[in-house]
């Protein structure tokens, strides 16, 4: 069984006024498309001062990541 998956481009940075915020910046079809999109934004003001603010998370189509019934 083949598994489609997508790729979310978060950056998260934390400050001492806002304390950690998160941005979602995209969600790609590849790996490599979402980290040519990493890339372009490396030098970019907001960006670049937190380098290592940026994360890729993979989410699997169809599939449930949650076992079990969480009633909120």
């Amino acid at each position: 069984m083949i598994q489609n998956k997508v790729y979310t481009l978060i950056h998260a940075k934390e400050t001492k006024q806002n304390g950690l915020t998160e941005f979602g910046i995209g969600t790609f079809s590849s790996l490599e498309r979402a980290l040519e999109e990493k890339k372009k934004r490396e030098n970019v003001s907001g960006f670049k001062d937190y380098p290592k603010g940026f994360r890729i998370e993979v989410f699997v189509i169809d599939k449930d990541f949650c076992q079990e019934i969480i009633y909120l």
